[in-house]
Formats: C-alpha cells, structure tokens, sequence
C-alpha cells in the first residue's frame, strides 16, 4: 500500500515528489547564469570600445570580428583544426594588429578551473588570423629592401577588474586602465595606406 511504502521510503518518497521542481529551479538557474555572464560579457566589452575611442584617428577598431573557414585551419600546437574565429575586438594601428578579447571576470571567476582559458583561445585565434594574413595580405605590404616585412599580431587579454598575476607566453594580460599606455607603447611600422588596405580587408572577409 502506497502508505506503507511512505513510512518506510519517507526520504526517497519526498526526493522523489520534489524532483521535478527542483529540475525546474536548476534550469531555471542555469538559464539566469548565461544572461548573467552574457551581460557582463557585453558591459565589459563596451568600456573596452569606450576606452579605445582615445586613440587617434589612424587608429581603426572592428568589433566581433567572426570568420569561418570553407577549409578548416590545421593548428599544429593541439593537433586540431581551426573552423572558425570570434574575436571581441581588432584594433589596427600603425604598429600592428592588436587582437583584444575581453573578459569582466570576477575574483572567483579568474581562480576557477571549471572557465575556459582565455589564453589558450586567443592563441588558436591569433594563429588563424596569421594564417589568412599571410597567405592573402602580407605580400601586398611596401617592400622593405632586407626582405618580406609581415604584419605584427599582438595579443591582449583585457580583464576589466582582476587579472591573474603570471605571466604567459605570447599573450599580454592587461586591466582596463592599463590597455591605452600598453597600445600607444609600440612604434610604427605601418603607414597609414596600409593600415587602411589591412583594415578594408578584413572587413570585406569578416562574416
């Protein structure tokens, strides 16, 4: 009788009547932790864009900059290949190419081993942008009489409020307020036609 089996299974009986709520609540949650992370996602993407707005004029930024590739990218370093890019931010300037992903991360968030690295990202990123630069664009650069110039990738994480404090191979991690200091640091090696002519490109093969 379902009594008998109440007094005797009264834990699993409650478990069992509360299940479905509590499957609800916990989709509900997850559902509220990806607006969430979406959100701050965006907040901290617009103040890196405010804070680029400093820069001069022969400075040029292209936001979400997605492309996908008909014939997917062989990345060596993960034995992998690249079938696509998202990146929050381009900024070309007169000294290269500054690639920019941003990440509004708490404390815990930047502690945590469950988040993806954003170095590893950036750096199967940057390889890919290389890899179309150089088989579409590079050779078009004035020519230098040492040789074939190529276009300097920089790559920066922007952590709007905490950062880790090491250091990593060929990723600059940088906070907010130091993003226009580290950018202006570099000297030109661009003129302004080919910061314009790297710049028309991109935007003509972004999706």
């Amino acid at each position: 009788m379902r009594y008998q089996y109440l007094v005797s299974h009264f834990e699993e009986a409650v478990t069992e009547s509360g299940r479905g709520a509590l499957n609800d609540l916990d989709h509900k949650k997850r559902v509220i932790d990806e607006i969430n992370s979406y959100i701050y996602g965006a907040i901290g993407e617009q103040k890196v864009v405010e804070e680029l707005k400093q820069l001069p004029d022969d400075y040029i930024l292209i936001n979400d900059f997605t492309l996908n590739f008909d014939k997917p990218i062989f990345y060596r370093q993960e034995r992998s290949y690249i079938k696509s890019v998202q990146i929050d931010h381009l900024l070309i300037s007169p000294a290269g190419i500054f690639l920019i992903e941003t990440k509004n991360w708490s404390k815990e968030s930047v502690k945590s081993l469950s988040l993806r690295s954003p170095v590893a990202q950036i750096k199967r990123t940057s390889y890919a942008l290389y890899k179309v630069l150089s088989g579409n664009l590079n050779s078009t650069l004035g020519k230098h009489h040492w040789g074939e110039r190529k276009i300097p990738i920089k790559n920066l994480i922007v952590m709007i409020n905490n950062k880790p404090t090491e250091v990593f191979e060929y990723i600059k991690v940088l906070t907010l307020a130091e993003l226009i200091g580290y950018v202006k640091y570099f000297q030109p090696s661009l003129s302004n036609s080919e910061v314009d002519k790297i710049s028309d490109y991109l935007v003509n093969i972004k999706d």
